[in-house]
Parts: C-alpha cells; sequence; structure tokens
C-alpha cells in the first residue's frame, strides 16, 4: 500500500515563495537589455547548468580560484568573470 503526503502549511509556503521568486527572475531579466544581463548575480545551479558541469565540480573550480562572490550565507557568480576566469585558466576540467 502506497503512503499518502500531505504538504503542511510550510510546504505550501516555500512552494509559493519559491514560485514568486522564479517569476521575478523572469521578469526582472526580461525588463534588462540583452549586454547587461550576464551581469546579473547567478546562482550556483544556475551557473553550473550555463556551464553543463556538476555542483561538485564547480565547488572544486571555486577553490581553484573560479570568481565567486558571498551573500548571506550563499555564492553568487558573475556570469562574465566566470568566462573571463574560464578563457585565462583553459586547463580547467
Amino acid at each position: 500500500m502506497a503512503t499518502i503526503y500531505f504538504p503542511t502549511e510550510i510546504d505550501f509556503k516555500r512552494w509559493i515563495r519559491e514560485a514568486l521568486q522564479e517569476h521575478l527572475a523572469e521578469v526582472l531579466v526580461k525588463n534588462i537589455p540583452a549586454n547587461d544581463r550576464e551581469e546579473l548575480p547567478v546562482s550556483r545551479k544556475e551557473i553550473a547548468k550555463r556551464l553543463n558541469i556538476s555542483l561538485v565540480t564547480l565547488t572544486e573550480w571555486v577553490k581553484r580560484g573560479l570568481p565567486s562572490h558571498k551573500y548571506r550565507n550563499r555564492v553568487y557568480f558573475l556570469y562574465s568573470e566566470v568566462m573571463e576566469y574560464i578563457r585565462e585558466n583553459k586547463q580547467m576540467g
């Protein structure tokens, strides 16, 4: 017999918060000119997705010197800095 999961109020709040954050990020990106978009802070998950690497690999690259920025216990990246670093350090991988 399968277990039935009943979401709690906390679950609903988290889902709503995540949906709003995604929506606001999309709206913000659409309203910024294409040349300026890459300068928005990008999360670890997003930069790993853009680079087609795992989060473990991203962590190793940060240890080797990949530029990152910490804000409120979270790590963010500027896409232009990451691409410049990769161009200068082609031996990464």
